[in-house]
């Protein structure tokens, strides 16, 4: 009797344990202060991509575009060291921003190497 209890119990409470982890932490993602620095670094590559697209092939520029911009993404990842992250998440969490900014830079990049070709 006492498992049933005790089971039907946990089973009430982690769902409503796990609903506010996850609403703190969609809080720290919707910060103006996140926003900007995510902005700041997508931005940057976006820039440098188009720069290096210019003047290199298209797989160069996307390979050296994000290296460019190592002091944004070093921002970010202060930013997560100052959460509750554990490390391994936080290099997941900016995996993730780098792989999505890297498909925006491949849109950028092929763009404006369309631009010489007409």
């Amino acid at each position: 009797m006492k498992i049933i209890v005790f089971t039907t119990l946990f089973l009430c409470i982690i769902p409503f344990v796990n609903g506010q982890e996850f609403a703190n932490h969609n809080k720290l993602f919707s910060t103006p202060g996140f926003n900007k620095m995510k902005l700041k670094y997508e931005t940057c590559v976006l820039k440098k991509g188009i720069q290096f697209a210019k003047v290199s092939t298209p797989t160069e520029a996307i390979k050296f575009a994000p290296i460019a911009c190592k002091r944004e993404v070093l921002e970010i990842k202060q930013f997560f060291l100052n959460s509750a992250f554990k490390k391994t998440v936080i290099t997941a969490l900016i995996d993730s921003i780098k792989e999505g900014v890297e498909i925006d830079l491949v849109i950028a990049v092929y763009k404006e190497r369309l631009k010489y070709i007409k």
